[in-house]
């Protein structure tokens, strides 16, 4: 009977600690939140120049969240004279336990300053953090792209994020283009997402869109409002009307970004006009802006890599209009493969960028892969990465726009320019 139970006890640790390997899985069983600031996270819910958003999250009991910060100066001791303002808090219903979001826009910020900040209260406080606010006059600056990140295991995902931006340490902020983790509604995915992402995602500004499994629920073809993404990952609030923080636009430096929603199938029950209401809101963004450089974000792509025709109600929708206000560059996810399309207007090639849209399918920086990818007549560049995820790093200056696709080791896979 001993030998029985020591025999139960042996397995049981075996099976814990073989398991526990598994990033996605040491999440699911450490499961709730504490008192303690977990998942901090930087976006830009209003200007880069003088705001900045931090969100965090800690167990449902949790009161009073507050953020202190200041200029960042020399030293290691956290100023004394930083200010201290009271975050806005929301409760939140998981799969694995009730949590607390705690959010706060920091205003009326310096531009082109680097500040030192800490989130929490009573409970206690995080460990110092900085982020620098974006420039008040147009300067050159890079930022990094990332596809799809969904992961059996999210220590690839942080392996491809962290050595992008070591490698990419002046990046202003980073763009994921949907499917940030598999399963949208699980969030266990989600602490393991924000935990490989600590260190970058609580230093520079992460500025997505939604993919399709961000309204995926456990039970197959069983879809859901992105609420996981939305509670967490504080973006602008000025996309059209019920698709508000899936769908905005934003400004740094002299570059207009506007990020979409592809998810027409799963957003069919809850927005059934989901396209119509971004291609007027659409039409109205890009015709207000004046910026030198227009660029697009979507996860599902205009011009697919796999066969068949692809997304053709989403080229329907958005083509035309990228094609009347020249867009730049549209970059993509959903296929995960590299890829760049020549100059498009219309579906047809045109002499030069200064013509057409580049369309960009920026690859997969987790661990999914397809064996269907190919190359279609459309593209200028085709890269299958199957032999270890990518991410992309774009770099703007006034006459020039230079994109690299970079491998996780560093490896190039292509780099190319358009100039204005």
């Amino acid at each position: 009977m001993r030998k029985s139970k020591l025999f139960l006890h042996i397995f049981f640790l075996v099976f814990v600690l073989v398991l526990g390997s598994s990033s996605a899985f040491f999440s699911s069983i450490t499961i709730g939140a504490t008192a303690a600031p977990e998942n901090i996270t930087l976006t830009w819910s209003a200007d880069p120049k003088t705001t900045q958003t931090i969100t965090w999250r800690t167990a449902a009991a949790t009161v009073g969240g507050q953020v202190q910060y200041a200029e960042a100066k020399s030293g290691h001791v956290f100023p004394e004279h930083a200010v201290t303002i009271t975050a806005g808090v929301e409760a939140l219903h998981t799969n694995i336990g009730e949590m607390a979001i705690h959010s706060s826009i920091l205003t009326g910020l310096k531009p082109n300053t680097r500040y030192v900040y800490r989130v929490g209260g009573t409970e206690g406080w995080s460990q110092p953090r900085y982020f620098t606010t974006a420039p008040a006059i147009a300067q050159d600056f890079t930022f990094l792209v990332f596809g799809d990140s969904q992961s059996i295991n999210y220590n690839v995902w942080e392996t491809t994020l962290h050595q992008a931006y070591q490698a990419n340490h002046q990046a202003a902020f980073f763009a994921n283009v949907g499917d940030l983790v598999d399963v949208g509604q699980d969030y266990s995915q989600w602490n393991s997402w924000f935990s490989a992402g600590q260190g970058v995602v609580d230093t520079i500004p992460v500025m997505p869109v939604t993919g399709n499994h961000e309204f995926y629920t456990a039970q197959r073809r069983q879809f859901t409002l992105p609420v996981l993404f939305t509670s967490q990952i504080k973006l602008p609030q000025n996309g059209p009307e019920n698709l508000m923080g899936q769908v905005y636009s934003f400004d740094y430096g002299d570059v207009h970004f506007v990020m979409l929603n592809s998810q027409e199938m799963e957003q069919r029950a809850f927005v059934p006009d989901m396209l119509e209401r971004q291609k007027a809101w659409l039409e109205n963004d890009l015709q207000s802006t004046r910026k030198k450089w227009k660029l697009g974000f979507i996860h599902r792509p205009l011009y697919n890599n796999k066969p068949g025709d692809g997304e053709i109600s989403i080229s329907k929708a958005f083509g035309p209009i990228f094609d009347k206000y020249h867009v730049d560059v549209v970059f993509t996810g959903h296929d995960h493969a590299y890829a760049r399309t020549y100059p498009l207007c219309g579906g047809m090639v045109t002499a030069s960028p200064a013509q057409g849209t580049i369309y960009v399918a920026t690859g997969r920086s987790g661990t999914k892969t397809y064996r269907n990818l190919l190359a279609k007549d459309w593209h200028e560049f085709f890269y299958d990465p199957q032999d270890e995820p990518n991410y992309l790093v774009v770099a703007v200056s006034q006459t020039a726009l230079q994109v690299k696709a970079v491998k996780q080791s560093g490896g190039l896979i292509d780099s190319w320019t358009i100039y204005k």
